[in-house]
């Protein structure tokens, strides 16, 4: 299992006081491009959990925040000199005081609730015992100590003192974060740095699962159920090509993606 470094988004990653659905906006703070650098290079993995009020707001929508996300993805790899630096964004669009009626109720994945730390977790195979969370707002903090993760406040120590939660420490930017995680040892892994063919494809299965998860009110089992509608069409046209190998190999390789594509839909629609 891996230790991870879960990030809030909005004045941790990027300068952002309010709703934001425009990847033009995006301005990365300072340090934090060398500092993801640093913590991946120590061996933590990199997860943004980031709370989206302005879907429920009506401000933007979900399509909008992932565009955000992209473009800060591609930011920090551009600036570090590095691809894939972060591994994966989770978001919560819901809030109880919605103006959007499909938004509207309280959720696991808002924080202080750790949702979506706990989700990370299940979906990237996380220690979260050995991880810690970088936030500004105490309710950062108290969603990172809910999920078992040792924590990092941005911002004065005094500040922090009125906090429900305290967290472990505080930093006054990005970079003295970065080098108080790093100065609490090197981090441990449950399976080493070496990934095993299993591994690789079950982190093919999790990024397929997350690229087909639903938006809104979408159904993850209908899209589950019309991909397996989908499978026999390339084995059959796998069969007529039983002469020619190279031909054949690849129907049958387009099969298994869809049915693993399926497989994941149906295991997205049961969580």
């Amino acid at each position: 299992m891996d230790p991870v470094v879960f990030l809030d988004r909005d004045n941790t990653l990027i300068a952002n006081d309010g709703d934001l659905g425009d990847p033009a906006r995006v301005v990365l703070l300072d340090g934090v491009p060398d500092g993801l650098r640093r913590l991946r290079d120590a061996g933590y993995r990199l997860v943004v959990v980031t709370n989206q009020g302005g879907v429920a707001r009506g401000r933007y929508g979900e399509d909008d925040v992932d565009r955000v996300h992209r473009e800060i993805a591609g930011l920090v790899d551009h600036a570090a000199g590095r691809r894939g630096l972060i591994d994966r964004f989770y978001y919560c669009p819901f809030h109880p005081e919605a103006t959007v009626e499909a938004y509207q109720r309280e959720h696991p994945w808002r924080k202080p609730q750790p949702g979506m730390l706990l989700q990370a977790a299940r979906d990237l195979g996380l220690d979260l015992n050995g991880s810690w969370l970088i936030g500004d707002q105490s309710r950062d903090i108290e969603a990172g100590n809910a999920a078992g993760c040792r924590t990092v406040r941005l911002g004065s120590l005094a500040d922090s003192s009125t906090f429900a939660v305290p967290p472990t420490a505080s930093a006054a930017e990005f970079g003295e974060a970065v080098d108080l995680i790093l100065a609490s040892g090197k981090p441990s892994r449950g399976r080493g740095e070496e990934m095993t063919e299993f591994s690789q494809l079950r982190r093919a299965i999790d990024d397929l699962a997350e690229s087909t998860r639903p938006r809104g009110t979408g159904s993850a089992r209908a899209i589950g159920a019309s991909l397996l509608m989908l499978a026999p069409l390339p084995f059959v046209a796998g069969l007529l090509f039983l002469e020619e190998p190279q031909s054949f190999l690849a129907w049958m390789l387009v099969t298994v993606v869809i049915l693993l594509a399926s497989i994941a839909s149906f295991l997205l629609e049961r969580r």
